[in-house]
């Protein structure tokens, strides 16, 4: 077992590293090799691309497995000006930083990127973007660092940690007689790291590769960072809203079975049983979700131990406050004495009548959850008959906020300037403030129906995933 876990260890680090290597070797260029040819790719602006500024970086990679590139050959013309003399050329790109005395005109653009190698291969790349101030462009916050090499970097770290981890368990076992199936019999391994911290860790990752392979491959959608972090969210989420639904409904059969349970205790304590020889005797007979709880606390009570004590135990692990609320009542009880089996009846007629309770209020919330929905619903058609219209009404204009009122002194009057959202801008920006709206709609119906907001993930993530869908479909 200890060596299994130890190899298990070292192979992981040696295969992600093996991995990472592969993939560092096999796509460390922006597009395949081929033997003898010389290969240009715009990196940014992206073909019929949109920057966000006049004064954009314009960068091409080079592919070329025949021969090294000739430093002399390479031009750079941007709107039919030649700018060869202001780019920068490094092992795998070709770079332009627009100056700001050489600003690019708003509107359209064209770039043109020539070169050739030393063995006379010669290639040549045109294409068009558009310059739109303040539209939202975003840059490699990565500083360049492409999908391989994050996968290298990962994959160094998983081996020293593997062999770090190893070794130290090697050193443990030699000197103290460590053993992992002893520690993990009494450090057992908490569900929140399985369900959240790892997932958590993962989708890290995940946001770290999405962004290095968005932003160094051209020609793809405007708002593919939003899906990197969409899948991101699924990614740390989904095991954590999952495991919290079935938390919930754990409780409610914990709450039910219990109730039933204190029944049955008060109706054999009114035939003269006293409560520790009921809960042996019940023990025996159950087979619902309380049948291993009911096992292990009679086996105590074998033991000698209090019935008090044994009953708070006994319910510490369905976390549930009214569980816990009704055990002690019962424990305090049984330590003062006198009518026990009536307090012990009276706390499970009470705690059945809540459970019900709770169960129509449920049915009851069925409508108003509904509601929410159908008013999520509604917010997005409308910001999606804004989307249609936007086109005919040329752009969004902001003014109604109050930006660019007008502004009048010495008896003239002038308008300030009034930035205009473009419709690629405004789809990007509806479609994240629907995403943000669909988080926030899914922790209310959580924390309104059953007084949590991690409750209500599992709504957030639907509805995460009805907006990707939506505006896929319609506006692809």
């Amino acid at each position: 077992m200890r060596r299994g876990v130890i190899l298990l260890l070292l192979v992981f680090g040696l295969s992600t590293l093996f991995w990472g290597l592969v993939v560092a070797t096999s796509s460390a260029a922006p597009i395949p090799r081929a033997s003898g040819v010389l290969v240009l790719t715009p990196v940014t602006p992206s073909r019929n691309g949109t920057v966000g500024t006049n004064t954009p970086t314009i960068e091409v990679a080079y592919s070329d497995s025949a021969a090294l590139l000739d430093p002399s050959s390479v031009y750079l013309l941007v709107d039919g000006v030649n700018y060869t003399q202001l780019i920068n050329i490094t092992a795998h790109d070709i770079i332009y930083k627009v100056p700001s005395i050489l600003k690019l005109p708003t509107g359209a653009n064209n770039a043109t990127v020539g070169a050739a190698d030393a063995s006379g291969n010669k290639a040549a790349i045109s294409w068009n973007f558009t310059v739109v101030p303040g539209s939202g462009a975003t840059s490699n916050p990565l500083g360049g660092l492409r999908p391989a090499t994050i996968l290298l970097y990962l994959g160094l770290a998983a081996a020293v940690s593997g062999g770090a981890v190893g070794g130290y368990i090697l050193y443990l076992r030699q000197t103290t007689r460590f053993t992992l199936r002893r520690y993990f019999a009494t450090h057992p391994v908490k569900r929140t790291y399985l369900v959240l911290y790892l997932p958590l860790a993962i989708a890290f990752v995940f946001v770290l590769v999405g962004l290095s392979y968005v932003f160094s491959t051209p020609g793809l959608p405007s708002n593919a960072v939003d899906y990197v972090f969409i899948i991101a969210v699924f990614i740390a989420l989904t095991a954590f809203g999952i495991d919290a639904r079935q938390e919930m409904l754990r409780i409610r059969a914990y709450e039910r079975a219990f109730a039933q349970f204190l029944f049955e205790m008060a109706d054999a304590m009114r035939g003269g049983i006293d409560p520790a020889k009921a809960l042996i005797e019940l023990a025996k007979t159950h087979t619902n979700i309380l049948a291993k709880h009911l096992r292990i606390a009679a086996d105590s009570v074998r033991l000698g131990r209090p019935f008090q004590a044994i009953l708070r135990e006994m319910v510490a692990p369905m976390r549930s406050r009214l569980i816990s609320r009704y055990a002690g009542l019962i424990a305090d009880a049984s330590t003062i004495g006198g009518e026990t089996a009536t307090v012990v009846y009276r706390a499970a007629k009470d705690m059945d009548d809540f459970v019900k309770i709770e169960e129509e209020r449920e049915k009851q919330l069925m409508l108003p959850v509904a509601v929410i929905y159908i008013a999520f619903a509604v917010l997005m058609a409308v910001l999606f008959a804004l989307l249609y219209i936007a086109p005919t009404l040329g752009t969004l204009n902001v003014s109604f906020l109050g930006v660019g009122s007008p502004i009048s002194s010495g008896g003239g009057s002038a308008a300030t300037a009034v930035p205009k959202l473009s419709v690629p801008t405004m789809k990007e920006r509806f479609f994240e403030l629907m995403l943000i709206n669909a988080l926030g709609t899914g922790a209310i119906i959580g924390a309104f129906t059953e007084g949590r907001a991690r409750y209500g993930i599992l709504h957030s993530l639907g509805l995460v995933a009805a907006t990707a869908i939506a505006f896929l479909i319609l506006f692809p």
